[in-house]
């Protein structure tokens, strides 16, 4: 889920957002659920496990339902940048509640995996058209000195959302299987009153005009956007090609605890280490030397690399090893969605792109996360966890390749050579604390990236769920749950 944005030097998170009332309800709301989603996305593979013993099964079973939503991502983005969209995600946040409601029911009547995977499939269709209703509501509250600040709050708060949200899912899945999801019905409630609450609230721009009212014209637009760019679609590979290693990693960790007979709640708190570690990213890991003057998804992809041979050399079965591991994925991958996300945000400002921008680089990411579990799961119960992970680190290093040899340097980064990136290093950010209207719109050079939301590189986690984000991306989990399942 799911959205990211560069933070400033001059100021914190929200600093420059106090007095906005209804941003802050707005993302209190969002964040709370967001947590919801969080809490039933760990439970949903867990339930599969506990009900038929098999990770491939868990594996098919998110792949199914997530997969669906793939499809509905560049529609959704031509339909959401016509609508209001604070309506947009008041409907879709309702009907999300709803069709977690569905699962509850399903489990307390002793339903097949078949039935849980379609509802939930049909609450992860909705999620996809709530993320993109965000990201504009979020532009309509916020002045746009303020961009910069509130795109900063929600990545942060995504982070946030997956430290928390891992571990209490294992949780309350211990203590009872339905808790997770009735937990999740709850947040929605919660979501919908603040929207509710956020219609008192002025908006700082209204619903702007789209070119066409063609929705195959609209959604071709968002491709356009990406030839105009052509950063963008060599960043888009890379962020989707890390979400779907986090989340084969994932799978892979899931299946070993299973075998183990870890406890939900020892489960969650591992995979909770990647949300820590995107949040201190989040807030301190962009004024680190090397962030600033080389490539941030080089970095990354150099670092995934590294840290997953290295875990496959242990053997990939060490808990505290996954941990670390999953810790080391969620900082230096939250530094790359940061990367991506601001340059989604700058370059679409004054086209009325955004939802179908975002659109595309979600549907990417999204692919790679109905993928990854599938393919850790198959890895796992084919090879074990070893080969596995010396499997996912072969990918890295692929990743890594690409982003080598295609992505610019860093100095063509510092001095604006073909299609650049002005985004998280040489760039200054002291000159200019906030993105302002004018630099949104420049067609000029900028920052490195592409994807808004799964973690723009999976997303920004949001600007982040990327927004969120990205996925969420996301982190390293399953970001597609407003940032993602």
């Amino acid at each position: 889920m799911t959205q990211v944005t560069a933070a400033t030097q001059d100021a914190g998170p929200g600093s420059a957002l106090r007095s906005n009332r209804g941003f802050r309800v707005l993302l209190r709301g969002s964040s709370v659920s967001m947590l919801g989603s969080r809490v039933s996305t760990i439970a949903f593979p867990l339930l599969v496990l506990a009900l038929t013993g098999s990770p491939v099964v868990a594996g098919w079973a998110c792949f199914a339902a997530t997969m669906p939503s793939f499809l509905f991502y560049l529609p959704a983005g031509a339909l959401v940048d016509r609508a209001d969209p604070r309506r947009a995600m008041l409907l879709s946040e309702t009907a999300r509640g709803v069709a977690v409601a569905g699962i509850v029911v399903l489990v307390l009547a002793h339903q097949s995996v078949v039935l849980l995977t379609i509802v939930a499939a049909a609450e992860e269709i909705l999620e996809v058209f709530s993320v993109l209703a965000e990201r504009r509501f979020v532009r309509a509250l916020v002045k746009p000195d303020q961009v910069a600040s509130a795109l900063t709050s929600s990545e942060g708060r995504t982070h946030m959302v997956v430290l928390v949200g891992r571990p209490l899912g294992g949780f309350l899945f211990g203590v009872w299987r339905i808790l997770p999801f009735g937990f999740d019905v709850a947040s929605f409630l919660f979501s919908v009153g603040s929207l509710l609450y956020v219609k008192k609230e002025p908006l700082r721009a209204g619903r702007e005009p789209v070119a066409s009212r063609n929705l195959a014209t609209e959604i071709k637009e968002g491709f356009r956007w990406l030839a105009e760019y052509p950063f963008a679609g060599l960043a888009l590979p890379l962020t989707a090609g890390a979400t779907f290693i986090g989340q084969a990693l994932i799978m892979v960790f899931l299946a070993e605890a299973h075998v183990r007979h870890l406890s939900p709640f020892y489960t969650g708190i591992v995979l909770a280490a990647s949300g820590a570690g995107g949040a201190v990213a989040s807030v301190a890991g962009w004024r680190l030397s090397p962030w600033r003057s080389h490539s941030p998804l080089k970095i990354q992809m150099l670092i995934w690399a590294a840290t997953l041979f290295m875990l496959a050399v242990l053997g990939g079965e060490s808990i505290t090893a996954l941990a670390v591991t999953m810790a080391i994925l969620g900082f230096t991958g939250a530094l790359g969605n940061i990367a991506v996300d601001t340059y989604v945000i700058r370059h679409t400002a004054e086209k009325n792109t955004l939802a179908r921008v975002m659109s595309v680089n979600r549907m990417a990411s999204f692919g790679a996360l109905a993928l990854g579990p599938l393919f850790g799961g198959i890895l796992v119960a084919d090879s074990g966890p070893k080969d596995a992970v010396f499997a996912l680190s072969f990918v890295a290093v692929i990743l890594l390749a690409v982003a080598v040899f295609a992505l610019p340097s860093a100095a063509q980064m510092a001095s604006g050579g073909a299609d650049t990136v002005s985004l998280l290093p040489r760039m200054r950010i002291r000159r200019s604390p906030l993105l302002t209207s004018a630099s949104m719109g420049q067609p000029s050079v900028v920052a490195p990236g592409a994807q808004a939301s799964p973690r723009d590189g999976a997303g920004s986690a949001i600007a982040s769920k990327v927004w969120e984000h990205a996925p969420t991306v996301s982190p390293v989990g399953p970001t597609t749950r407003s940032s993602a399942r």
